[in-house]
């Protein structure tokens, strides 16, 4: 991840009966917003305030559930700050990995239960788009893997279409009817490449902007604008979006139909 500050080959595990480390209450920073970032093949976790960065840590793998606390309570530490003292939390809901996703969901919603957290949901488009900060057409593309990818297209943050789940093919469709031959598109997310070579056949003017996954940065300081704007999510019915059936219950279907 291109935008990760600290990494860490093995994070300290949290002391013992707090998942998520033990700061005192009179940690002293204000304003403090947690980004966790669990969509893809990392494991992403950032401290923001403000506009400002504090601290961002990542570990790369699939081991979600396993490295997760820890790099919470690192990020907490580093921060000078009491959880009960974060102003709100964000958290990816997807597309992307769908165990990964519940991993950071459940963290995410079991710190902001345990100290009266606001908590808001960022879909991955919109901080795949956030990234990339520009006002142009912004396409975000997550690889689905069986030839198809989950994809939205914005002008700069504005939602213009999306979100879908098609092949390469039908989204190039989809994307020269909305956008026409006019104007570049930049493409963000791990489905870039599946796309761009469709794309560019298509005469659009698509240019890789070379962001892969979203930044827990990002995802921290899109939560502060949604809980500033009173848009925090309820945190009992926040869930991820998949956009597409888990493998599990298509099996439960043909097992047991109707």
């Amino acid at each position: 991840m291109g935008r990760t500050r600290t990494r860490s080959a093995r994070p300290d595990p949290p002391p013992p009966g707090d998942p998520f480390g033990a700061v005192s209450e009179s940690g002293s920073t204000v304003g403090a917003f947690l980004g966790i970032e669990t969509s893809g093949t990392a494991t992403a976790v950032a401290l923001v305030t403000g506009d400002r960065e504090l601290v961002e840590t990542a570990r790369a793998g699939t081991a979600h559930n396993e490295v997760l606390f820890g790099l919470i309570a690192r990020v907490i530490a580093a921060g000078n700050i009491a959880p009960v003292r974060l102003a709100g939390i964000g958290v990816t809901i997807g597309p992307g990995m769908f165990t990964s996703l519940r991993v950071g969901l459940s963290a995410a919603k079991a710190l902001a239960l345990a100290h009266s957290i606001p908590l808001a949901g960022i879909d991955t488009f919109t901080a795949l788009a956030a990234d990339v900060a520009v006002n142009s057409h912004i396409l975000a593309v997550v690889d689905a893997r069986k030839q198809q990818v989950y994809a939205a297209l914005h002008l700069g943050l504005t939602r213009l279409l999306g979100p879908l789940l098609a092949t390469p093919a039908e989204l190039t469709a989809r994307v020269a009817e909305a956008t026409g031959t006019a104007g570049r598109i930049l493409v963000a997310g791990s489905g870039s490449a599946l796309c761009l070579p469709l794309l560019e056949a298509a005469g659009l003017a698509a240019t890789d902007s070379g962001i892969l996954t979203p930044s827990a940065a990002g995802v921290g300081r899109l939560a502060r604008a949604r809980v500033a704007a009173g848009l925090a999510d309820d945190v009992g019915r926040l869930e991820p979006l998949y956009l597409r059936r888990t493998d599990a219950e298509l099996v439960r279907e043909q097992r047991w139909p109707g």
